[in-house]
This record gives structure tokens, sequence and C-alpha cells, in this order.
């Protein structure tokens, strides 16, 4: 707790204060010439270090009056540490620039004259760098409620002093173990991280080759774009050079065979594509995507998870919006069942909250939006579609039934409201999961099992649909000793609505990426809800 309550002092202390150090340093002690220099951020010079920035104009002079206008870091150990964790954020996503590495490193070599001006110049742009890195690490270097105004993610409290807890850390067990403490440990993230070296590592080597898209390509064919296909797959990993040797072929490099058509498959799938083998046009637009834009996305992917995958417990449900999946993470243990989310015109929400009850053979309430949108053409055109489909017909100002006969379906307004009672045919399916939240989004389960086979499932009106709710149920109780799946089968077969509360809420994440690490393989999807550009926009700013 201390340690967060000092990361978050950081990020408020932070300032927009175009500040640089003076054009000119004199020589003394490097005492005064840090006190000198830290006291002076109402004092702007643009002639020494161009377009570097210090943006900690409120941190700095507080943080170098603690400690008596000593370095912090030139001649104390902690320029290496500083530097080992620099290089880590540039591996966590970050650029060398988000930290003016490139000077740090330019004044750092001016330093070692011994100079006392170079010395507290390099000390302060390197307390700059590491109160940036803290900052960057905690919050995201995008600040998302700016590009989101349903944004309900909330910062914790703020309690102690970032100056004096920087400064204790530096003097006592060192940056290292500071970062160590604040870098975000979840395995998704750690994974994040591995991929995106390996796709830089792809960049740096040229990326890969571009495959001509003027044939739809089937298994057996032969044409001169199959050797494309075969060296762009080996070259992002998806296949080995041995898998290819070892196929039985025509002996022709053009010919589409089977162990391309496996590799093929394989990249479809990790790509949300059917998998059947025919590189059409999705099929090519995927496969020519750039490492560089692989490279975003899995930096898009870690930013979003420094906004959202702190302070978590153990136990935690995440939703993957994008990619239509949904996890039970359980310490190390991770559970993953396919889902149908939001369509681009009905979009789910990204926000945080706590599962407390779930809620067996539900009735339905048809929200007014989906009503006006869906239901009411449907029963001006046949008022036997309420009865069929088990609907009631309330009305919305008190919730006192009605008769469907008596109600006015023209007008635009009826009044009333429709309630769908339990049954086969709910659009709820036997079970949803309730975190009651201003966007009335839970999860649950559907009548509509068809299509979770589909491959693009940003199909819904908000909600999120399980593939597998039943198993979700039982994880959710794990451990309770009066819940068993023979007590779930009898409330199931009873048909009445049964609520069932959780012994402790369990936090639900409804994140959004395009990119994410699952069972060792990284997957990719294209941008539904388009909202890549503009947080990437932001984050190379």
């Amino acid at each position: 707790m201390r340690i967060l309550n000092f990361i978050v002092n950081f990020a408020v202390g932070l300032t927009l204060v175009l500040v640089f150090l003076p054009a000119s340093l004199a020589a003394g002690p490097v005492e005064d010439e840090i006190k000198r220099l830290s006291s002076s951020f109402n004092v702007i010079d643009t002639n020494l270090f161009g377009d570097a920035r210090l943006d900690t104009a409120v941190v700095i002079p507080r943080f170098y009056e603690l400690r008596g206008h000593t370095t912090a870091w030139y001649g104390t150990g902690n320029d290496q540490q500083l530097f080992t964790e620099l290089t880590r954020g540039v591996e966590q996503g970050f650029r060398p620039t988000d930290f003016n590495l490139p000077l740090l490193y330019e004044l750092q070599d001016a330093a070692r004259s011994g100079e006392p001006g170079d010395i507290a110049a390099f000390d302060l742009v390197a307390t700059d760098a590491a109160i940036k890195l803290i900052h960057h690490m905690v919050f995201g270097k995008v600040d998302p409620s700016k590009l989101d105004s349903s944004w309900n993610f909330s910062k914790p409290v703020i309690q102690s002093e970032p100056s004096a807890v920087l400064n204790e850390f530096l003097d006592g067990e060192g940056f290292s173990t500071l970062m160590g403490r604040i870098n975000v440990d979840v395995a998704q993230y750690r994974q994040l991280v591995d991929a995106l070296k390996t796709y830089r590592d792809i960049e740096h080597g040229g990326g890969w080759v571009s495959v001509p898209d003027g044939t739809v390509l089937k298994p057996g064919m032969t044409d001169p774009a199959v050797t494309f296909v075969r060296e762009r797959l080996l070259r992002e990993g998806v296949a080995q050079e041995t898998t290819f040797q070892t196929s039985s072929t025509t002996g022709s490099e053009d010919t589409y065979d089977e162990a391309l058509v496996e590799a093929v498959k394989a990249f479809q799938a990790r790509h949300g594509l059917e998998a059947d083998g025919v590189i059409g046009p999705r099929s090519f637009e995927s496969l020519n995507r750039t490492a560089s834009e692989r490279v975003d996305q899995l930096r898009l992917s870690l930013e979003r998870a420094r906004w959202l995958m702190r302070d978590l417990p153990d136990d935690f449900v995440l939703v993957n919006i994008a990619g239509a999946r949904t996890y039970f993470i359980k310490g190390d243990t991770v559970w993953t069942t396919r889902s149908v989310t939001g369509s681009a015109y009905r979009k789910t929400p990204v926000f945080r909250d706590d599962i407390q009850y779930m809620e067996f053979n539900p009735t339905w309430t048809v929200p007014a939006s989906i009503f006006r949108k869906d239901k009411l053409s449907r029963i001006r055109k046949d008022l036997g579609y309420l009865a069929r489909n088990n609907y009631t017909v309330v009305r919305s100002s008190d919730r006192t039934p009605v008769n469907a006969a008596s109600v006015n379906w023209a007008s635009d307004n009826p009044g009333v409201t429709l309630v769908q009672q339990p049954g086969p045919n709910n659009a709820l399916g036997r079970v949803k999961f309730m975190f009651p939240n201003e966007y009335a989004v839970y999860l649950h389960d559907t009548n509509q099992r068809g299509l979770f086979d589909l491959n693009e499932r940003n199909l819904s009106s908000g909600c999120v649909r399980l593939e597998h709710p039943f198993e979700f149920a039982n994880l959710l109780m794990e451990g309770q000793p009066d819940w068993s799946n023979q007590r779930m089968n009898a409330i199931l077969d009873s048909g009445k609505t049964t609520r069932i509360d959780l012994e402790k809420p369990i936090p639900v994440l409804l994140t959004y990426w395009t990119a994410w690490v699952e069972q060792g393989t990284v997957h990719f999807r294209e941008d539904p809800y388009e909202r890549d550009a503009p947080i990437l926009d932001a984050l190379n700013r």
C-alpha cells in the first residue's frame, strides 16, 4: 500500500509546464548547481536541450530539497539501475524518447568530465525520466478518460509524498526494487511483453514479404503466390522450415500442398478467420498486415493492460470484447470460453465491476432501445409473436400486467415494457451473472447457441453471452460447501427464477484487446470498434 500511495502521488504531481535547463551552466559545487537548476523551474529557456522537456516541475524541487540537493543518480550506482529499468520500459512498449533516453546518454557522457553543471544536468534529467517511467507504468502514458467519456476505472486515493519515498528507495533498496513493486505482475502482461520482443525482432529484421492477392488460393492449386505465402508464414514463425521439408509435394514451390494448408489454417485460427485453408480477401488482408502494425497492436494491449491490471486479487474475470472471449483467472489457472460481444453499433462498454450474484431461469426485461429498434416492428406485423416467444406485457410506469390486444402498438411510444418469461426461448438462456451497472450490461447464457461457431462474434446488443455458462457458474461457486452441480441442476429443472449470491464478489474487467496471448500463441484481430488508432496516436506523441 505504501508503494501504491507513492506512485499515485507521482502521477498527480506531474504538470505540463514546459521547462528547460538554463542555457549556461556555471561552474560550482554540484549541490549548488542542483539547487539552482531545481529551484528555477519557472524560468523557461529553449536554447539548451532542444526538444527535451522536463514535465515534473512540481516533484523535482521537493525531491532534491529532501536530499539536500545531493546527486540521486550520478556517482551513487542508481544510474545503472535507472538505465536498466528504462530499457525494460521500452521493452514494455514505450519509446526511448518517452524518457529522453538519447539525451540522457549524452548527458551521462558529459557528466564524466566532472564539471558540476554537467553532473547536475544529468541528475535532473535522470530524475525526470524516473518519474515518467513510474507514472507510465502505473497509469499508462495515455489517459483513457480523455478518449472514452464512459471510462470508469478509478485511480487510488493519494496519501503519501512521492519525493520522500523515492529518496528512501534510492538511498536504500534501490530503484530496481521500487520498480519491481510497481510493475504489472500478471501472466498475460508478461506474455505480451515476450510477444512484443518477438515481433520487434521480426520488424527490425525487415519484417515479412507482402503476398500477391490477385487470386483466391485453394488447397492443391499451383500459383506463384504460394511461394510468398510459405515465406510469409515462416518469417512470422507460424510454421517451421522442417514442416515444409518433410511434406509430400509435387516438387514445385508454387504448389499449395497439405503442409502449407495446415500452416495457413493455424494462421487463420489465430486471426479469427474461417480456418478452412482457403486464402481469400480477408486472409490476404491479415497476411499483409505489416510486422510494424502487429508491434503496434501489442504495444496497445500492453498500454490497455497498464490501465486496469493492477490491484487485482488472484481470482478475477476478464472479457476481451474485440476477441469475443471470456477468461476466469484463478491464480495461474485460466478457464476460457467463446463469447458473443456487442456489435459496432451497440458496443460493449469498457469498464470494471464486481459480479455479485447469479440468477437462474431469469426473466428478460427488454431494454427500451431494443424494444423500439427490434421488437415493435415485429409486433405490429404479428401480435402472435409475443405469445410464441413467451413475452408478457406490463405498463412501463408501474409494471402492472396489460392485455396485449389493448395496446396501441402503432404508437411510437406505446407506454409498455416487454418481459420474457423463463424458458428455452429466453434470450438470456438459463442463467445470467449480475454486476449491476449504469450500462445494464451483464454476462449470460443464450438461446442462440449457433453464434459461438462463428469466427466474428461481435453481434450482441452490448451484453456478453457465454458458450459454457454452467461451467462458469460452478467456478464462481467453487469452494462453497452448499453448492454442487446437483443443486444447480435442481434449480434449473424447477423453472423458477432463483437468485444465488456469491459469497465474495468477483471482479470482472471488460476490456478491449486486438492482440493477446492464449496458450502460448499470439492472437490478433481487426479493430471492430475502430478504437486502436486514436490510442496509438496518443501513445506515439
